[in-house]
Protein backbone atom coordinates (compact mmCIF):
# COMPACT_ATOMS: atom_id res chain seq x y z
CA UNK A 1 0.00 0.00 0.00
CA UNK A 2 2.80 2.13 1.16
CA UNK A 3 4.65 1.78 -2.43
CA UNK A 4 1.56 3.05 -3.99
CA UNK A 5 1.10 5.71 -2.24
CA UNK A 6 4.39 6.49 -3.28
CA UNK A 7 3.19 6.14 -6.96
CA UNK A 8 0.48 7.59 -6.54
CA UNK A 9 2.66 10.83 -5.76
CA UNK A 10 5.08 10.62 -7.73
CA UNK A 11 2.03 10.72 -10.70
CA UNK A 12 0.67 13.30 -9.37
CA UNK A 13 4.18 15.05 -9.07
CA UNK A 14 4.93 14.45 -12.75
CA UNK A 15 1.31 15.87 -13.84
CA UNK A 16 1.50 18.80 -11.70
CA UNK A 17 5.27 19.25 -13.22
CA UNK A 18 3.75 18.76 -17.20
CA UNK A 19 0.59 21.46 -16.41
CA UNK A 20 3.64 24.05 -14.83
CA UNK A 21 5.59 23.36 -18.28
CA UNK A 22 2.75 23.57 -20.37
CA UNK A 23 1.27 27.36 -18.85
CA UNK A 24 5.05 28.31 -19.04
CA UNK A 25 4.98 27.58 -22.73
CA UNK A 26 2.11 29.57 -23.36
CA UNK A 27 3.73 32.97 -22.56
CA UNK A 28 4.94 34.98 -25.25
CA UNK A 29 7.66 36.95 -26.19
CA UNK A 30 7.87 40.05 -27.40
CA UNK A 31 9.86 38.70 -30.33
CA UNK A 32 6.41 35.74 -31.10
CA UNK A 33 4.25 38.94 -29.98
CA UNK A 34 5.39 40.89 -33.25
CA UNK A 35 5.58 37.79 -35.18
CA UNK A 36 1.93 36.56 -34.43
CA UNK A 37 0.87 40.80 -34.90
CA UNK A 38 2.54 40.37 -38.72
CA UNK A 39 0.91 36.80 -39.03
CA UNK A 40 -2.41 38.59 -38.54
CA UNK A 41 -1.95 41.89 -39.68
CA UNK A 42 -4.45 41.72 -42.11
CA UNK A 43 -7.37 40.90 -39.67
CA UNK A 44 -6.40 43.45 -37.30
CA UNK A 45 -5.86 46.52 -40.20
CA UNK A 46 -9.73 45.25 -41.54
CA UNK A 47 -10.91 44.89 -37.89
CA UNK A 48 -8.90 48.48 -36.75
CA UNK A 49 -10.46 50.02 -40.00
CA UNK A 50 -14.03 48.31 -39.38
CA UNK A 51 -14.13 50.20 -35.68
CA UNK A 52 -12.94 53.15 -36.44
CA UNK A 53 -15.25 54.08 -39.74
CA UNK A 54 -18.29 52.88 -37.47
CA UNK A 55 -16.96 55.30 -34.68
CA UNK A 56 -16.78 57.95 -37.50
CA UNK A 57 -19.86 57.57 -38.33
CA UNK A 58 -22.21 57.52 -35.93
CA UNK A 59 -20.46 60.62 -34.39
CA UNK A 60 -20.92 62.06 -37.81
CA UNK A 61 -24.41 61.34 -39.20
CA UNK A 62 -25.99 59.45 -36.74
CA UNK A 63 -25.54 61.78 -33.42
CA UNK A 64 -27.54 65.28 -33.14
CA UNK A 65 -24.96 68.15 -33.89
CA UNK A 66 -24.44 70.86 -31.65
CA UNK A 67 -22.55 73.93 -33.06
CA UNK A 68 -20.73 76.75 -30.91
CA UNK A 69 -20.52 80.43 -31.94
CA UNK A 70 -18.42 82.91 -30.29
CA UNK A 71 -17.57 86.30 -30.28
CA UNK A 72 -15.16 88.50 -28.37
CA UNK A 73 -15.28 91.48 -26.77
CA UNK A 74 -13.06 93.75 -25.22
CA UNK A 75 -12.69 95.06 -21.50
CA UNK A 76 -11.80 98.95 -20.97
CA UNK A 77 -11.32 99.83 -17.29
CA UNK A 78 -8.66 100.96 -14.76
CA UNK A 79 -7.18 99.50 -11.05
CA UNK A 80 -8.32 101.38 -8.48
CA UNK A 81 -5.23 100.66 -6.20
CA UNK A 82 -2.40 98.74 -5.90
CA UNK A 83 -0.67 96.31 -8.66
CA UNK A 84 -1.34 93.02 -10.00
CA UNK A 85 0.38 90.21 -8.72
CA UNK A 86 0.11 87.00 -11.44
CA UNK A 87 -2.22 85.47 -8.88
CA UNK A 88 -4.35 88.29 -8.34
CA UNK A 89 -4.30 89.11 -12.15
CA UNK A 90 -5.50 85.08 -12.71
CA UNK A 91 -8.21 86.07 -9.66
CA UNK A 92 -9.25 88.83 -11.23
CA UNK A 93 -10.58 87.97 -14.64
CA UNK A 94 -12.15 84.78 -13.41
CA UNK A 95 -13.89 86.92 -11.46
CA UNK A 96 -14.79 89.22 -14.54
CA UNK A 97 -15.42 86.65 -16.65
CA UNK A 98 -17.98 85.34 -13.49
CA UNK A 99 -19.62 88.39 -13.44
CA UNK A 100 -19.84 88.50 -17.27
CA UNK A 101 -21.52 84.98 -17.33
CA UNK A 102 -24.22 86.12 -14.80
CA UNK A 103 -25.09 88.96 -16.99
CA UNK A 104 -25.27 87.11 -19.99
CA UNK A 105 -27.86 84.72 -18.25
CA UNK A 106 -29.74 87.55 -16.56
CA UNK A 107 -33.36 88.05 -17.51
CA UNK A 108 -32.88 91.15 -19.12
CA UNK A 109 -30.82 89.34 -21.55
CA UNK A 110 -32.37 86.46 -21.83
CA UNK A 111 -35.96 87.67 -21.62
CA UNK A 112 -35.24 89.93 -24.37
CA UNK A 113 -33.35 87.64 -26.71
CA UNK A 114 -36.30 84.46 -26.72
CA UNK A 115 -38.81 87.34 -27.40
CA UNK A 116 -36.75 88.70 -30.70
CA UNK A 117 -36.16 84.70 -31.43
CA UNK A 118 -38.84 82.72 -32.02
CA UNK A 119 -39.20 79.32 -30.54
CA UNK A 120 -36.51 79.30 -27.98
CA UNK A 121 -37.20 78.81 -24.47
CA UNK A 122 -35.37 80.70 -21.95
CA UNK A 123 -33.64 78.16 -19.94
CA UNK A 124 -32.53 75.92 -23.25
CA UNK A 125 -31.22 79.38 -23.99
CA UNK A 126 -29.16 80.15 -20.65
CA UNK A 127 -27.80 76.42 -20.56
CA UNK A 128 -26.29 76.87 -23.92
CA UNK A 129 -24.72 80.74 -22.83
CA UNK A 130 -21.06 81.18 -21.33
CA UNK A 131 -18.39 83.70 -21.44
CA UNK A 132 -14.87 82.37 -21.09
CA UNK A 133 -11.47 84.77 -19.95
CA UNK A 134 -8.16 84.93 -21.95
CA UNK A 135 -5.77 84.77 -19.12
CA UNK A 136 -3.34 88.23 -19.04
CA UNK A 137 -5.56 90.02 -21.31
CA UNK A 138 -8.60 92.07 -21.25
CA UNK A 139 -10.34 90.32 -23.88
CA UNK A 140 -12.99 87.74 -23.32
CA UNK A 141 -15.49 85.52 -25.34
CA UNK A 142 -18.89 85.53 -25.38
CA UNK A 143 -19.96 81.77 -26.68
CA UNK A 144 -23.80 80.73 -27.43
CA UNK A 145 -24.56 77.02 -28.63
CA UNK A 146 -27.35 76.07 -30.98
CA UNK A 147 -28.41 73.06 -33.06
CA UNK A 148 -27.33 74.66 -36.79
CA UNK A 149 -23.97 77.23 -37.29
CA UNK A 150 -27.50 79.46 -38.57
CA UNK A 151 -29.10 79.20 -35.68
CA UNK A 152 -26.21 79.73 -33.31
CA UNK A 153 -24.50 82.83 -34.66
CA UNK A 154 -28.27 84.57 -34.56
CA UNK A 155 -28.53 83.68 -31.19
CA UNK A 156 -25.06 85.17 -30.54
CA UNK A 157 -25.59 88.18 -32.45
CA UNK A 158 -29.06 88.93 -30.54
CA UNK A 159 -27.57 87.92 -27.04
CA UNK A 160 -24.47 90.06 -27.76
CA UNK A 161 -26.75 93.14 -28.85
CA UNK A 162 -28.92 92.35 -24.95
CA UNK A 163 -25.62 91.91 -23.15
CA UNK A 164 -24.28 95.26 -24.17
CA UNK A 165 -27.20 96.98 -23.45
CA UNK A 166 -27.19 95.17 -19.83
CA UNK A 167 -23.98 96.10 -18.95
CA UNK A 168 -24.84 99.78 -19.14
CA UNK A 169 -27.66 99.37 -16.88
CA UNK A 170 -25.57 97.29 -14.27
CA UNK A 171 -22.54 99.84 -14.46
CA UNK A 172 -25.14 102.80 -14.45
CA UNK A 173 -26.60 101.23 -11.18
CA UNK A 174 -22.96 100.17 -10.02
CA UNK A 175 -21.35 103.52 -10.19
CA UNK A 176 -24.44 104.94 -8.17
CA UNK A 177 -23.58 102.45 -5.37
CA UNK A 178 -19.53 103.33 -5.45
CA UNK A 179 -18.01 104.65 -2.57
CA UNK A 180 -16.23 107.98 -3.30
CA UNK A 181 -12.32 108.59 -3.56
CA UNK A 182 -11.95 109.39 0.23
CA UNK A 183 -14.40 106.48 1.32
CA UNK A 184 -12.14 104.81 -0.52
CA UNK A 185 -8.30 105.80 1.03
CA UNK A 186 -9.85 105.49 4.41
CA UNK A 187 -12.21 101.76 4.07
CA UNK A 188 -10.32 100.21 1.32
CA UNK A 189 -7.09 100.39 1.12
CA UNK A 190 -6.47 96.99 2.71
CA UNK A 191 -8.46 95.41 0.52
CA UNK A 192 -7.13 93.73 -3.52
CA UNK A 193 -6.89 95.42 -6.27
CA UNK A 194 -9.93 95.73 -8.45
CA UNK A 195 -10.74 96.65 -11.82
CA UNK A 196 -13.46 99.27 -12.68
CA UNK A 197 -15.06 98.28 -16.02
CA UNK A 198 -16.08 101.18 -17.82
CA UNK A 199 -17.01 99.73 -21.43
CA UNK A 200 -17.29 96.69 -23.48
CA UNK A 201 -16.60 96.34 -27.04
CA UNK A 202 -17.27 93.75 -29.46
CA UNK A 203 -15.02 92.61 -32.44
CA UNK A 204 -16.87 91.89 -35.55
CA UNK A 205 -15.40 88.54 -36.08
CA UNK A 206 -17.47 85.96 -35.31
CA UNK A 207 -16.50 81.95 -34.90
CA UNK A 208 -18.40 79.05 -35.48
CA UNK A 209 -16.92 75.32 -34.67
CA UNK A 210 -19.13 72.01 -34.35
CA UNK A 211 -18.63 71.53 -30.54
CA UNK A 212 -20.32 68.09 -30.77
CA UNK A 213 -19.83 65.85 -31.05
CA UNK A 214 -15.89 65.56 -31.78
CA UNK A 215 -15.42 63.01 -34.67
CA UNK A 216 -11.77 62.94 -34.89
CA UNK A 217 -11.64 61.78 -31.17
CA UNK A 218 -14.33 59.13 -31.89
CA UNK A 219 -12.74 58.29 -34.80
CA UNK A 220 -9.05 57.82 -32.85
CA UNK A 221 -11.11 55.85 -30.05
CA UNK A 222 -12.73 53.64 -32.43
CA UNK A 223 -9.74 52.64 -33.89
CA UNK A 224 -7.79 52.31 -31.01
CA UNK A 225 -10.29 49.84 -29.70
CA UNK A 226 -10.55 47.87 -32.81
CA UNK A 227 -7.04 47.82 -33.09
CA UNK A 228 -6.84 46.33 -29.23
CA UNK A 229 -9.61 44.22 -29.85
CA UNK A 230 -7.90 42.94 -32.96
CA UNK A 231 -4.70 41.94 -31.36
CA UNK A 232 -5.45 40.65 -27.80
CA UNK A 233 -8.78 37.96 -29.84
CA UNK A 234 -5.31 37.18 -31.66
CA UNK A 235 -2.84 36.12 -28.68
CA UNK A 236 -6.08 34.70 -26.77
CA UNK A 237 -6.66 32.21 -30.01
CA UNK A 238 -2.41 32.00 -30.46
CA UNK A 239 -2.43 30.80 -26.32
CA UNK A 240 -5.76 28.76 -26.59
CA UNK A 241 -4.19 26.69 -29.21
CA UNK A 242 -0.90 26.18 -27.51
CA UNK A 243 -2.60 25.05 -24.15
CA UNK A 244 -4.28 22.36 -26.10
Amino acid sequence: MRFLSNASTQECEEISLNNFYSITDTTLTLKELAKLIWKNLLLIVIVTALFGGLAYGTANYLLPARYTASMDFVVKGKITQGGFTKRQARSQNEQAANGFQNIAISPGVIDHTTNEIDNVSPEALRKNITVRSTPRSNTYTLTVTSSSPEKAKKKLKVVAKNFKKEFKLEYKQGRKAMPTKKERRMYLKPILPTVLVKSIKFKDKTRVVKSYPNVKFAAAIGTATGFLLATWGSIYWRLRRSYR
